[in-house]
């Protein structure tokens, strides 16, 4: 029998060779992932500016939060068809720019805002909220045209590299993050703040657009034909994909409650100055970006199930943490474990989606990444909601459930991975 060495050495000899287009579109997907962070996470540090701009209540902030994932809710469906019609690499590149040019608009109405009452202050929200939603369905549509064009990558490699995408991703957001918190610090203008990050990401995603793979997106034809895929249990269709699912949600939960409630929750709760309130969401995606960017190892070392278990661990222990004791230090360190132990599961679930056998190409990934944003949706006005009747400690206990939540749905991932040199456990 095969040592794991001697096993991990005939995959990487029966990988195929990589070619030059392969590795530059290798590096576009990994731009066009921090780009896609960045720009939003530039916004986060300033949302109690919105917040006070607007004059909301926490139950207000929540639905006006809201706007973002409801349009994303609108728009997901549409992002398959989307990217058929028009290509990953069209959609991922395109879209970026849009989000920039969205959000600077809603930065711009949110700058101007301040002092006005009445009519005026209505409909300054509402043209915000609909500018927002507009952005989140081109950020739905992005996220399905990025992730679509990272598989491909991925099938031309043979091996696990969707991790590095997303990690990718959070030093975009985490980048994003520390540039919003230094702009607050020196109390650069918001709409000269967002302004800028759109001209700077604009520019990026068109360069990398030049560097994508050339032509129509393409699937493969059966699981045996994938160089590289995660398996689950030989359960029915619909029971895995809603597993899936689940473990989808339960991974988004840390990114959606760090983003909305942390920097709040620093300041209002825990009396932390407004330049360092994002502390906790900055340190949450710096050790989403350390998990991300060794989670293709550790699947490789470990498994899948044994990473996501783990991760799902970590996560319990570092927000339960928060909300047994809630200070700053512990804050921004249950928000680092909670951050490292999410840090695989999207990426695993939506890849595990999209390899489910039984369903069309790209129709798992579609579905996980809809329901997604139905979560982010509906979460903020809930947990407004909640917070407004109760405290922001309770948006924190969220968390730990998400965490129990992770533990249960690794029982759909199989330990047995198929990559170009066969089965190995």
């Amino acid at each position: 029998m095969k040592t794991r060495r001697a096993e991990n050495a005939t995959t990487r000899r029966n990988r195929p060779e990589t070619t030059p287009a392969a590795r530059r579109a290798r590096v576009a997907v990994m731009t066009l992932f921090f780009s896609n962070g960045a720009l939003f996470a530039n916004f986060v540090p300033r949302f109690p500016q919105l917040k006070d701009a607007f004059q909301l209540d926490p139950s207000g902030y929540g639905l006006v939060i809201a706007a973002f994932p409801l349009g994303a809710m609108i728009g997901g469906p549409l992002a398959g068809l989307l990217v058929r019609r028009l290509t990953s690499a069209r959609i991922a590149a395109y879209g970026t720019v849009l989000i920039g040019v969205l959000l600077f608009c809603g930065a711009s109405l949110v700058a101007v805002s301040a002092n006005k009452t009445g009519p005026i202050a209505t409909a300054t929200v509402a043209s915000f909220a609909a500018i927002y939603a507009l952005a989140g369905a081109t950020d739905a549509v992005v996220d399905v045209g990025q992730n679509a064009h990272g598989f491909r990558v991925q099938r031309l490699y043979g091996r696990s590299i969707v991790n590095a995408f997303h990690a990718a991703w959070s030093a975009g957001a985490m980048t994003g993050g520390l540039m919003g918190m230094a702009a607050t610090a020196i109390g650069l203008p918001l709409g000269w703040h967002m302004g800028g990050v759109a001209i700077i990401f604009s520019i990026v995603g068109v360069w990398a657009k030049q560097r994508t793979l050339p032509g129509r997106d393409t699937v493969a034809s059966s699981p045996t034909d994938q160089p590289h895929r995660i398996n689950v249990r030989p359960w029915p269709t619909a029971v895995a994909l809603g597993t899936l699912v689940l473990l989808a949600l339960a991974g988004s939960a840390v990114e959606d409650i760090s983003s909305t409630w942390s920097t709040l929750f620093m300041r209002d709760y825990l009396d932390v100055i407004p330049s360092m309130a994002a502390s906790a969401y900055v340190c949450m995606l710096l050790f989403q970006l350390i998990g991300r960017a060794s989670g293709d190892w550790f699947i490789d070392r470990f498994g899948t199930q044994s990473t996501v278990l783990v991760g799902g661990i970590l996560m319990l222990l570092g927000a339960g943490s928060i909300v047994i004791a809630p200070n700053p230090i512990i804050t921004v360190i249950g928000f680092a474990l909670a951050g490292f132990g999410c840090a695989t599961t999207v990426p695993i679930a939506m890849n595990a989606a999209d390899d489910l056998p039984g369903l069309k190409a790209g129709t798992g990934l579609t579905i996980v990444s809809w329901l997604m944003r139905i979560f982010f949706f509906a979460a903020p006005p809930l947990i407004g909601e909640l917070v407004e009747d109760t405290s922001l400690l309770s948006a924190i206990v969220v968390l730990p459930i998400a965490g129990f939540v992770t533990i249960l749905a690794t029982s759909v991932l199989a330990e047995r991975q198929q990559t170009a040199a066969g089965i190995r456990n």
